[in-house]
């Protein structure tokens, strides 16, 4: 695992504006546009206390046709009213909004998990919400997330635990490394509660910890730039 201060970050991508659902087994989305050079199709993150600041820096250098889905899990109580879409679409040029059960992933698009209910991807690259009891205390939680993008996606998911307490996301990251897939981590020491990413960099499971600034950038390079990954020193994991 590696941490780098953000201004070594300086990866400049490639802007390949993608539209339309992700679709399995393709080289192209719906709207016919090469993604042959892109690593990842889709980014899943986990976050809890202090996510909200965490995610409008992580998002913040992201541009309107970042051609990848995100998809988001923040732990928030069962009686939540989560207002976490219509805060973060203030701060991101890319559309937020809650998933719904059975919803196309698509790229430049960020769904969130509302409150009470787990969100995991379908093997058709849907979003599934499940009410399935909690996992690490929580409903939503992460693991479920990371190991269904594991499942789905492979070498070509990529994931990213910020400031969060406990361990949540730790057997999520083991699941998206062990099928090929990367791993980022926001920097324990810049987290309001460091609790999730130290979990899952005491495991091994995290390839990069950096800022979340600076995550949004390695993030902006390894989906968009051909080669990011070993510009940045991230190793080739065996699915």
């Amino acid at each position: 695992m590696r941490r780098y201060p953000f201004h070594s970050v300086t990866i400049e991508p490639s802007a390949h504006p993608i539209d339309g659902a992700v679709r399995p087994g393709t080289e192209t989305d719906s709207a016919g546009l090469d993604r042959s050079h892109a690593e990842f199709d889709v980014v899943v993150v986990a976050t809890s206390l202090g996510g909200r600041d965490a995610l409008e820096q992580l998002l913040a250098p992201l541009s309107a046709d970042f051609p990848a889905p995100i998809v988001v899990v923040q732990h928030v109580g069962a009686n939540a009213h989560s207002s976490l879409p219509e805060l973060l679409a203030r701060r991101t040029l890319l559309a937020v909004r809650h998933a719904e059960s059975d919803e196309p992933l698509r790229a430049s698009t960020v769904y969130v998990a509302p409150p009470d209910r787990h969100l995991v991807i379908g093997a058709d690259r849907c979003c599934i919400l499940s009410d399935d009891a909690p996992v690490a205390f929580s409903r939503p939680a992460a693991d479920p997330l990371f190991i269904s993008a594991a499942d789905v996606f492979g070498r070509r998911c990529l994931g990213i635990i910020l400031t969060g307490r406990l361990c949540d996301g730790t057997r999520g990251a083991e699941a998206i490394r062990e099928a090929g897939g990367v791993m980022l981590a926001q920097d324990p020491a810049t987290c309001r509660a460091p609790g999730m990413p130290e979990a899952a960099i005491r495991r091994g499971v995290v390839d990069l910890a950096l800022p979340p600034l600076a995550l949004g950038a390695a993030l902006l390079a390894l989906v968009t730039t051909p080669g990011a990954r070993a510009q940045l020193g991230i190793s080739t994991h065996a699915a």
